[in-house]
């Protein structure tokens, strides 16, 4: 599913990898702890143990991992997993709102995961879709994402820590809100530096506001993502959900606080730079006033230089020194009389 790189800021997306294949991946937990099983295999533990109403015995718990689906992940998702046709539109189409809807044995979110794209020093979102069920996990998305890799180590690594959907949930939330501090850094280090340049000299500030405003919407942006995910969060703790056992509750509240802070910090930096931009538009302003008096001050220098000269050049012939010999040296000295007693006049007012 071919989706070309872009910054949508009405649809809260970000995609700047190239396009990739479709790709299936799991791994279930048993007696051997944590390991990578084929999707067929995957399939049949969801079937006869994991899936929604299936009374199978054991603990086992499975996670598939579905990368860039297309047409034939959706059926898959559809027909064979039997996820509602809703989620899995959402799951093809993206460009879903960060929710949480509840389905009949599961639950199905939608967050976003952020990084810095350091070759284009820009952020890249990548929508994340999540089935939650009591002993499955089912993760759609269209590029690899980091965080799903890195809760998937983690839950290799350390099974005893992670032994059910409501810890695999909570690592994988909490790994996504964690992604976001660096990118507040970087949105910190880029404001830092719009300041600088507003300070630095008289031109400073005209450089520096089409950075401002892209850094702008690149908030705007990132806040229309973040926002909706402490409500994702609220909902899964005021909800009553048989596999999130109430000691977890803490532990999402955690995760919540965190996407406040993030909330916050963010409009924290988005009146900083309404301020610079007001500030700007202050300062425009105001070299627009100062440049006008200067020009309205030698407009009436000119204007009057003029004036005398206007009158030595009318075609009379009785006229004042118009015979006297130092009569054009008189006019050009009183042209320049005039013309330096206004200079001096405007020069202590500040005009010039």
């Amino acid at each position: 599913m071919h989706r070309e790189p872009e910054l949508d800021a009405d649809v809260c997306r970000v995609v700047d990898a190239p396009e990739s294949q479709a790709e299936v991946r799991a791994w279930a937990s048993g007696a051997k702890g944590i390991h990578a099983v084929s999707p067929d295999e995957a399939l049949r533990l969801y079937r006869e143990k994991c899936g929604p109403g299936v009374g199978g015995e054991g603990a086992e718990v499975v996670w598939m991992d579905v990368v860039n689906p297309g047409e034939a992940e959706a059926v898959f998702l559809r027909d064979t997993l039997r996820f509602h046709p809703l989620a899995v539109e959402d799951c093809v189409r993206g460009r879903q709102r960060p929710k949480v809807d509840r389905y009949p044995g599961y639950f199905f979110m939608v967050v976003y995961a952020a990084r810095i794209n350091a070759d284009r020093s820009r952020m890249a979102l990548n929508e994340v879709h999540v089935f939650l069920g009591e002993r499955f996990v089912v993760t759609v998305h269209d590029r690899k994402v980091h965080e799903v890799g890195e809760v998937v180590a983690r839950w290799r690594t350390a099974p005893g820590r992670l032994h059910d959907t409501g810890t695999l949930a909570h690592a994988l939330l909490d790994a996504v809100v964690d992604g976001y501090f660096p990118v507040l850094d970087h949105f910190s280090g880029r404001v830092e530096a719009i300041e600088d340049a507003m300070l630095a000299d008289g031109r400073g500030e005209d450089d520096a506001m089409p950075g401002m405003l892209a850094l702008r919407r690149e908030l705007t942006v990132f806040r229309r993502v973040v926002a909706p995910q402490r409500d994702v969060l609220t909902t899964l703790l005021r909800r009553d959900i048989p596999f999130l056992r109430p000691e977890l509750l803490p532990y999402f509240q955690d995760v919540q606080d965190h996407v406040m802070r993030v909330t916050e910090e963010i409009d924290g930096m988005r009146e900083l730079l309404a301020s610079a931009v007001d500030a700007y538009l202050s300062s425009a302003s105001n070299r627009l006033n100062q440049t006008m008096r200067v020009m309205a001050a030698w407009s009436i220098i000119l204007m009057a230089m003029a004036w005398i000269a206007g009158v030595y050049g009318m075609n009379f012939t009785v006229m004042p020194e118009l015979g006297w010999r130092f009569g054009y040296a008189w006019a050009l000295g009183a042209m320049l009389g005039v013309g330096g007693v206004l200079f001096t006049f405007f020069r202590r007012r500040r005009w010039i």
